[in-house]
């Protein structure tokens, strides 16, 4: 019975090595939208034709003020923020 805990445990740590393993080799998750474009990492910076909204994200869950971003919602489930370039 002794052999079979630290069989199982060997496993379990095994498993726990794997999956740290998987998430720190993942690709970054996308930030500004769940389906984006081959090319969206080499697009320019957005011009913005009022200038500058200057809002940041707060903690990824509201717009608040901050200078030099654009704070952008989705969906209701929070929010990201772009430096204006």
């Amino acid at each position: 019975m002794h052999k079979s805990i630290r069989y199982a445990l060997r496993i379990l740590v095994l498993i726990a090595v794997i999956a740290s393993l998987s998430a720190a080799l993942a690709p970054p998750a996308p930030t500004q939208a769940p389906y984006l474009s081959a090319l969206s990492d080499i697009a320019a910076a957005p011009a913005y034709a009022a200038g500058c909204p200057n809002k940041l994200c707060s903690h990824g869950i509201e717009c608040v003020s901050g200078i030099g971003f654009k704070c952008i919602r989705f969906n209701g489930r929070g929010c990201t923020a772009t430096a204006c370039g």
